[in-house]
């Protein structure tokens, strides 16, 4: 989600959204992948919190699909960022890696985004540390068992955690922004003289809340990534996707992303198919129209609204969300500080 230049990726067209699914009063939201009606990720969302999201497919073979959810408390104070996975590249060996170094070149980096996200002004960098840890077994034996099989052989890896604590000003507050970024380093010896180093941040996190309130804030969050769920089914069809070559897989998803919008319109059997196919994963959704684009999409029948813009990000809310005019039920993201910055449509 941050737009630091190191993280730089060509970007193909594609959004999800949320959509809810789960027990009674229990809120298990799903990001849902727009193209093939496919979910991603599900998680614990705090009743009556705000909730968003969104993703972006990507020509990159390793990493095709990349996404990220937010949710903010309804006293618009505190707010929950997490992602998919960022690959980070070098072309020296792991220990002489810069970022991996020094903990303060991820946070300039990470800085504009940070300020911008969660809308904190006089943002400055009071921590920047690294912490090393335990790598989970079964993660670094599928890591292994990867580079293998694209004919890598490791000659070195890192496992460490790089922690970040900016403090600014939000509506005259004084709020902390916190990061936490687990890294998975493995280096690579192509030649005699060459060496390289892919670093995986593994669902790198980050929030924002009032001074005072870390400790609360990282039990909510912990609450929320404790919760989380891959769909296997959109996994596998990922672990095909990265086996073609890029060209052929965008052809692949263009096709199916042009078949369901024209399934969508003519409402024929193959979106009845597609529906049919998840239906045991998308349950309590509305069919509405895109007001941007004309498309049909689906949108989360338990909100009272959700709201659209250009980028294809979704925000969901019910209403009395409105905090401090809750009762007045008249929440609007174009007039909110919070996000403003792009213009919104109201999808219902």
């Amino acid at each position: 989600m941050y737009k630091a230049k190191i993280l730089t990726a060509v970007l193909a067209a594609g959004t999800m959204f949320f959509t809810a699914h789960g027990r009674e009063g229990g809120g298990r939201f799903f990001l849902v992948d727009q193209r093939t009606q496919m979910p991603v990720v599900s998680c614990a969302v705090p009743s009556n919190w705000l909730a968003g999201g969104k993703t972006t497919w990507t020509t990159r073979r390793e990493l095709p699909v990349s996404w990220y959810v937010w949710s903010l408390s309804p006293d618009q104070r505190t707010k929950i960022i997490f992602s998919s996975q960022i690959l980070l590249p070098s072309a020296v060996r792991l220990r002489q890696t810069p970022f991996l170094r020094d903990p303060s070149i991820l946070a300039r980096e990470l800085a504009p985004g940070a300020q911008r996200d969660h809308n904190v002004t006089g943002l400055r960098l009071a921590e920047a540390r690294f912490v090393p840890r335990q790598a989970d077994r079964k993660l670094v034996e599928t890591r292994l068992r990867q580079a293998r099989e694209r004919g890598i052989q490791p000659t070195d890896m890192l496992f460490t955690e790089l922690v970040l604590r900016f403090e600014g000003l939000r509506n005259g507050e004084r709020t902390t922004v916190f990061f936490s970024l687990p890294i998975l380093a493995m280096e690579n010896r192509p030649t005699v003289r060459s060496f390289s180093t892919i670093a995986e941040v593994i669902l790198p996190m980050s929030f924002s809340c009032p001074a005072g309130a870390e400790e609360t804030t990282k039990g909510t969050l912990q609450q929320i990534v404790t919760s989380i769920r891959m769909n296997p089914q959109f996994i596998a069809l990922i672990n095909q996707i990265t086996a073609r070559r890029v060209a052929e897989w965008i052809r692949v998803q263009n096709e199916i992303h042009d078949q369901q919008m024209a399934a969508a319109s003519s409402a024929s059997k193959t979106q009845d198919k597609v529906r049919n196919m998840w239906s045991e994963y998308i349950r309590d959704v509305d069919t509405v129209t895109n007001p941007g684009t004309g498309q049909k999409m689906l949108v989360d029948s338990r909100y009272d609204h959700a709201w659209i813009n250009a980028e294809g990000e979704v925000i969901y809310h019910n209403s009395g969300f409105n905090t401090p005019n809750a009762s007045t039920a008249t929440f609007d993201p174009n007039s909110n500080a919070l996000f403003n910055r792009t213009s919104w449509q109201k999808l219902k």
